[in-house]
């Protein structure tokens, strides 16, 4: 599940952390921690849109678009919840060349 994931996230970063900090190192673990240099790539950017070049990840464009803003939170409920639901795949997804 979805919590299942975090905690483990979270679990490996802390130990990530103590296992630096044992060798005195320390881990930085955000996902760009200096200008033009890499960060931990733990995370990934992407956009969903409709054939009309709606961008259902831009609350003010949906609002204006259908006339509510009702319908971003319902696409955000959405997202959420296929990503809980089919977040095995797009890992493998991601992590395939």
């Amino acid at each position: 599940s979805a919590i299942t994931q975090v905690g483990q996230n979270l679990m490996i970063m802390q130990i990530i952390e103590e296992v630096a900090s044992e060798h005195g190192l320390a881990a930085l673990l955000q996902e760009k921690p200096f200008a033009g240099i890499n960060g931990s790539g733990k995370h990934n950017n992407w956009s969903i849109g409709t054939s009309d070049g709606l961008n259902l990840m831009n609350p003010k464009q949906v609002a204006s678009v259908t006339g509510s803003h009702d319908i971003f939170p319902l696409v955000m409920a959405a997202v959420v919840s296929a990503v809980d639901k089919h977040g095995d795949l797009m890992g493998l997804v991601i992590a395939a060349p």
